[in-house]
């Protein structure tokens, strides 16, 4: 379950490149928005992302909350991408995050309360962490 926490924060992270990376976002179909702030405020946001899984999968039962919220967040994200036509406005590559998202999320909201010992709604309240 370590790792595949740590995978959810390399994936965030290659976010961060892709919005930081001149010519990332062409590549993947992207418009590159005219503000630089557009850029930065995604990745600076996927940053804390990556810093809160990469420190939780150090010690799951403790932080396993973390890992846990972010698994909703990543199914919120992969139903918001179609119930609001992400890929109309922000590119086809949208749909290939969405499900990535998805296998993720589940996986995440299926094996943290096995690898924790705590309950969905413990990991929901961050009860019963030890």
């Amino acid at each position: 379950m370590k790792k595949l926490v740590r995978i959810c924060a390399l994936f965030n992270a290659s976010m961060i490149a892709a919005f930081l990376v001149p010519g990332v976002l062409p590549l993947l179909g992207i418009t590159v928005p005219p503000s630089p702030f557009w850029l930065w405020l995604p990745a600076l946001l996927a940053l804390f992302s990556v810093l809160v899984l990469w420190v939780s999968a150090s010690d799951l039962r403790r932080y396993g909350t973390f890992p846990y919220w972010s698994a909703i967040s990543r199914l919120a994200f992969f139903f918001l991408t179609f119930a609001l036509d992400f890929p109309a406005t922000a590119g086809r590559i949208v749909v290939l995050i969405a499900l990535v998202d998805l296998v993720l999320g589940v996986a995440c909201l299926r094996g943290l309360p096995r690898a924790t010992g705590r309950t969905p709604l413990q990991l929901l309240l961050h009860r019963g962490a030890g």
